[in-house]
């Protein structure tokens, strides 16, 4: 029988992906990423925010080179290492109370096992995953619609609702947060998604209805909040004059790393000198199809040999050298 508060968020809610307030009470937000995998809110940051933002990963737009592979359009740049160049980017995206609530609920990891006799509930935080400025350009075709825990080999069972006592500890393994730094409209390639794929099982095909499809038009400062078992991709852009930047943002479960730290157990001369190519590999320099631990969407064994990576981003798909 659903509870009060059930009923009551129900009947405020009318059915389709909402858009709103930022003062809406976080339960209600958390609670619509569970019925529509996705919630648009409103004025998130302030404008003056974001431009700051946008001022401090500028420079890395501007650096970056077109993209060789089929991931993203040969029309976008991307700035990405963004907590280490844009610290506004971090203390008001990364850091934000909204996200971090929808974050800790969604994402936190809660088991208890046996150690000898006595039984001891363990408590996995998130983490920060990974982040990115999404700068699209004119006549950029539409991003393949996917589903981003796919980098976590993540097997989805089809539900046909969420039941936390059932999901809420395993089904999510990321959550994105998507923060508009210009105006993101349909026409100048505003993410779409598919509402409801978050409860689809793996051999679901997500066959675009355009009916069915949500854009996430919005304007400078406003944000979209997804769960990472979404399908969504990044629209075309049809204009001739219009450079959509969105910042992608995901944390994902505490779990998802190595137990021992060997990114600072090891300084990279260290590890370059003593090891060979497999060993460096198998400590963690790299790439587990389809797309988890690049380095600037790069192989991270670039960092020790920049001379054997001449390809740029393609080199993250092509796996290059993985076998040696």
């Amino acid at each position: 029988m659903p509870s009060a508060t059930t009923t009551t968020t129900t009947t405020k809610y009318p059915p389709g992906t909402q858009r709103v307030s930022v003062d809406t009470p976080v339960e209600d937000i958390i609670w619509l990423l569970k019925r529509d995998g996705g919630v648009a809110i409103n004025k998130f940051l302030d404008v003056e925010t974001v431009e700051q933002c946008n001022r401090e990963i500028a420079p890395r737009l501007d650096a970056d080179k077109p993209w060789t592979g089929t991931f993203f359009p040969g029309e976008t740049r991307r700035a990405n290492a963004m907590n280490r160049w844009a610290p506004t980017y971090t203390k008001t995206q990364v850091m934000n109370p909204i996200y971090q609530a929808v974050v800790r609920h969604f994402l936190t990891t809660t088991n208890s096992f046996y150690w000898g006799k006595t039984k001891k509930t363990s408590v996995s935080l998130p983490q920060f995953s990974a982040a990115t400025g999404i700068q699209i350009g004119p006549g950029a075709p539409d991003q393949e619609i996917h589903r981003d825990d796919y980098i976590h080999h993540k097997v989805h069972d089809e539900i046909s609702e969420w039941v936390d006592e059932r999901d809420l500890n395993s089904r999510e393994t990321a959550v994105g947060l998507f923060v508009a730094g210009t105006k993101a409209t349909k026409a100048n390639g505003a993410t779409r998604y598919i509402p409801g794929s978050h409860l689809w099982g793996n051999d679901h095909e997500p066959i675009e209805e355009e009916e069915k499809l949500f854009y996430a038009e919005l304007d400078v400062g406003d944000a979209f909040l997804m769960l990472g078992s979404c399908y969504h991709g990044g629209s075309a852009n049809t204009t001739t004059d219009e450079w959509r930047l969105v910042y992608a943002t995901f944390c994902t479960r505490g779990f998802l790393r190595q137990e021992e730290n060997q990114y600072l157990v090891i300084p990279e001369d260290e590890l370059k000198e003593k090891h060979d190519r497999k060993t460096q590999r198998l400590l963690g320099w790299a790439i587990s199809e389809p797309y988890l631990g690049w380095v600037d969407f790069e192989d991270p064994l670039k960092r020790l040999y920049p001379e054997e990576f001449q390809q740029g981003p393609a080199d993250l798909a092509a796996g290059l050298n993985r076998d040696d």
